[in-house]
């Protein structure tokens, strides 16, 4: 499917790009966006719920309405965001519908890089406890082998027949979390294209 339709790296890249142009905090535009769309409540209730300042939120969602930031708005719709209930876990699991082949790929490849930039931008070294791909039905943990895989491969009996990415957070906040995701992929996409994916990512450089 093509990007229309799909988170793309180059949706990624561009959104992280022209919000740093607007001299505006991406986890911040990402996370009030995702509530916004997510659910109906004034600025001072979203606020108080992401732990952003009333300006901040004010100042977003007037760009969005000038036209600024409508375009994002338009580019988070195509993601689907899931809480999945798996009470034999100390993680909790949340299902990412939307990504393109493309983004799915990258992950698989350089999973530990995402892990990396997840723990830049969050701040928190144990943030991720796994990060998951799934294909359909079939759901894999790149880089993780052997018995470590049994707990969380029991999630394919809960999961709907789709393609995306599971990421099982420690201590999840809603929005904020599902930011620094979006976040640490652009960065990922951009390592990709600056260094092809082979050289050691220069991490100072995200910090």
């Amino acid at each position: 499917m093509r990007c229309e339709f799909l988170i793309c790296c180059r949706d990624l890249k561009e959104s992280v790009l022209i919000i740093q142009q607007l001299n505006l905090d991406t986890i911040e535009v990402f996370s009030t966006l995702l509530a916004v769309l997510a659910e109906d409540v004034g600025r001072v209730a979203l606020s108080k719920k992401l732990g952003f300042t009333e300006r901040t939120v004010r100042k977003i969602i007037t760009l969005v309405k000038s036209g600024k930031l409508s375009w994002l708005a338009q580019i988070l719709r195509k993601i689907s965001i899931n809480s999945i209930s798996a009470p034999w876990l100390t993680c909790q699991p949340i299902l990412y519908v939307g990504f393109s082949e493309e983004i799915l790929n990258t992950i698989s490849k350089r999973v530990v890089l995402l892990r990396d930039f997840i723990v830049i931008s969050s701040r928190e070294p144990g943030k991720v406890e796994v990060l998951g791909v799934l294909r359909n039905s079939d759901l894999s943990y790149p880089g993780l082998v052997g018995e470590y895989n049994e707990p969380y491969l029991k999630l394919r009996e809960v999961l709907p027949r789709t393609s995306g990415l599971l990421v099982c957070w420690r201590n999840y906040k809603r929005y904020l979390d599902d930011s620094v995701l979006l976040v640490s992929l652009a960065y990922l996409c951009e390592y990709f294209d600056l260094m092809g994916g082979e050289r050691v990512v220069h991490r100072e450089k995200y910090s």
